[in-house]
């Protein structure tokens, strides 16, 4: 899914990220599903508009979100970055299938290099992560990329992501010196406090239909209750 990147919470993440003399961004969450590519992808889009030559990197190898292609010859490293299911196009780094590659990647001595090099070349880095709660073999630890950039934003998947869970992820990200400059919450899936309870009105199959379907109407029309649950 694409948002636009003039929209108003995108907005504010760019001001953040403005207020902070932000030039490396880290984007993940804990989870896999939370947002985090269209986050990322709609955050970049917003640094170009401002003016701002912008490198997207996608470091996640547990479940990427980008297709991509060769872009400049003789940048070997340089490729076209289009979101899966989106028609926006960047220009930036996709890690290839390569184990020792993941493996110096997941060296933040090696990364911060990295990092150093691509600022000589772009104004603002953008980076795509894995879940910080789902690690594997294959990944390159959220932390660790967090822990190599200027600061983070933790996409929050709303109705899905406990305290719990961000409880969890504070402490890695504390426990490796990241810069955790705000969290980002994604309500898109979450639903209304309306709908919540017209769903439970719905399990009350003593009531009549009929009777369930007026009462939905009217709590879905509900101004007070078109809050998120």
């Amino acid at each position: 899914m694409m948002i636009p990147a003039t929209l108003n919470e995108v907005e504010q993440i760019f001001l953040a990220t403005e207020s902070h003399q932000t030039r490396s961004i880290c984007v993940t969450a804990c989870h896999s599903g939370d947002g985090v590519t269209t986050i990322a992808a709609s955050l970049a889009e917003r640094l170009l508009l401002a003016g701002y030559s912008t490198l997207l990197v996608d470091l996640n190898p547990f479940k990427t979100g980008f297709d991509c292609q060769p872009c400049l010859e003789h940048q070997s490293d340089i490729q076209w970055l289009q979101p899966i299911n989106s028609s926006q196009l960047f220009t930036g780094i996709k890690l290839a299938d390569n184990p020792n590659l993941l493996v110096n990647f997941r060296n933040p001595k090696f990364l911060s290099k990295q990092l150093t090099s691509w600022l000589d070349s772009f104004d603002k880095i953008v980076i795509d992560t894995s879940p910080v709660l789902q690690n594997n073999k294959n990944n390159i630890p959220a932390q660790t990329v967090a822990s190599c950039c200027d600061h983070t934003f933790l996409v929050v998947r709303g109705g899905q992501t406990t305290q719990s869970h961000l409880l969890v992820a504070k402490q890695l990200f504390d426990r490796n010196n990241a810069l955790l400059v705000s969290s980002v919450l994604n309500n898109m899936q979450q639903s209304s406090l309306g709908e919540e309870i017209v769903r439970e009105l719905n399990r009350v199959k003593v009531i009549p239909k009929h009777w369930r379907d007026k009462w939905a109407q009217k709590l879905l029309n509900n101004e007070w209750l078109s809050h998120i649950a």
